[in-house]
Order: structure tokens, then sequence, then C-alpha cells
């Protein structure tokens, strides 16, 4: 009998040490899954506001739908980034008919822009010191570093118009993403008779062995801060070339240069019509 006893007691520690080991094993890792959970929040929100922006004509030209757009609304979903002192941050949709899509524009907190002349206001757009991009500063923590790199990379992704359509990107960072992307392929694939036909998927997958392979991309958006750099990996999806697993490295002392360190292609995508 007292035998038996000596052995529950042996087993009962026992597993009492597992148990505290599981725990802190549980505790290290919480973190990372809360922390990879709120990037992945912050991610569809935005994403969310850019697919509900519309586009509406006026006059000869397309505009930003205010009813779906609002430039303040839409900051303020960066909140751990900030505007450079003494600027403020505008949009103005330019549409060249063939093509259309939205620049974010910095200039002088007293400034105004009216954009008339094409030529002229192409040119202000894309200078360097126009671009909203060049005017933010991240917050020094990681949430702060992944909004100053999606504001950077993605911030303009929205209300694309026609031609704009082929640098359309987004970031894909849970599984019901990518299973969308999957039960999409399949459901034009469903449809498809012939060679004719199949040229005209919107999207088109080199191979099927290709489709089982984005199954297993681990979507999970990964930011580390290092001393001198924040880095940041994440997939894209750039819907008209393919998904890619891109890393990015950001100085965390101004200007804040941002840098891709690493791009593997892990599915080629190309695609069966012209705009």
């Amino acid at each position: 009998m007292a035998i038996k006893i000596y052995w529950t007691e042996r087993t009962m520690k026992r597993n009492m040490n597992i148990l505290k080991c599981f725990l802190l094993i549980l505790t290290a890792i919480h973190p990372l899954i809360s922390h990879a959970h709120s990037y992945c929040e912050f991610i569809q929100n935005l994403k969310d506001y850019q697919d509900s922006v519309k586009i509406q004509l006026s006059g000869d030209c397309h505009v930003l739908d205010t009813n779906t757009f609002a430039i303040q609304t839409y900051l303020s979903l960066f909140d751990k980034i900030e505007v450079e002192e003494g600027f403020k941050i505008g949009v103005y949709y330019f549409d060249n008919f063939l093509d259309g899509n939205p620049y974010l524009y910095a200039i002088n907190k007293n400034g105004k822009f009216k954009g008339e002349n094409n030529e002229i206001t192409y040119e202000f757009l894309n200078q360097h010191e126009s671009r909203a991009k060049n005017h933010i500063r991240p917050f020094d923590s990681e949430i702060g570093f992944l909004q100053y790199l999606f504001f950077t990379e993605m911030g303009e992704q929205f209300a694309l118009k026609w031609h704009a359509n082929y640098n359309e990107k987004y970031v894909i960072c849970s599984q019901d993403q990518i299973d969308e992307i999957i039960n999409e392929f399949r459901k034009y694939k469903e449809h498809v008779e012939t060679e004719e036909e199949e040229k005209e998927l919107p999207l088109f997958f080199a191979d099927s062995t290709e489709l089982s392979n984005i199954k297993q991309i681990n979507p999970t958006i990964k930011v580390e801060l290092e001393k001198d750099f924040c880095t940041i990996t994440w997939i894209e999806n750039r819907t008209h070339r393919g998904i890619y697993r891109c890393k990015y490295m950001i100085r965390r002392q101004f200007p804040f240069k941002i840098k891709m360190i690493d791009e593997d292609q892990l599915l080629q995508i190309s695609i069966g019509f012209v705009y």
C-alpha cells in the first residue's frame, strides 16, 4: 500500500511539473498570438473601409463618392501614426479616362489645393514633397510601424478604376482570406468547358497543384523590433501578378526609410483578359 501511495505522489508531482511547463509556454506565446490578431484586425478594418469606397461621375470625370469616403475618417484608422507638424493630408482622385486612382497628398496646414489642369495636377501629386507618405511619423511601437508600412505601401489601394487595377494589391493575414482566394478560383473553374473560356478567367493559376499549395501558406504577420530597425513580414496578393511573402525593414529613426529586404513568390498569377 505504501509503495502505491509513493508512486501516486511522484506521478502527481510529475504531472504538476508538466502543467507548469505548459502554462509557461502558453504565457510566452499568448502575447504573440494576441499581437498577431491585433495586426490582422487593423489590416482587415482598413481593407473593409477601402473596399467600401465608391466613385461617381462629376461632369466628365470620376471623383470619390463623399458618402463612402471621408479623409478624416480614413486617417483616424491609422491611430498610431501622426502627421508632420505644419502639414495636413488631403486626397485627390486623378481620373485619366483609361484609369483612375486616389492620391494622398500633403500641403501646408494653411494652404489650399485645387486640381484644375491635369498636367500640372499630376506633376504636383507625384512630387516627393507632395506625397502624404513622406509627411507621416510612426509611433515607436510594433503596431506603429505596421500602420506606417501599410500607409506607405497600401494607403492608396482603393477606388481603383479600370487599368489602375493592374497594380491592385492587398495584405493576406487570415486563413479566411486564403480560403476565399481558393474558393474564388474554384468557382470560376467549375464553369470552364473550353480553353478559350479558361483564357477569360479573371484569375488564372498556372496549374491545379499550385492551388493546393496556397492552403499551406502561413498568413500570420510577423513584426520584430530591433535596436535600429523594425522588420515586418507579411503576405501580399498582387492580384494580377502573384502572391508574395515580403519582408520589409524600417529604420526606427527619422526619416524612417523603408526597404524591402526579401521577396518570395509563393504563387504566380497571370490574367487571361485585358481591361
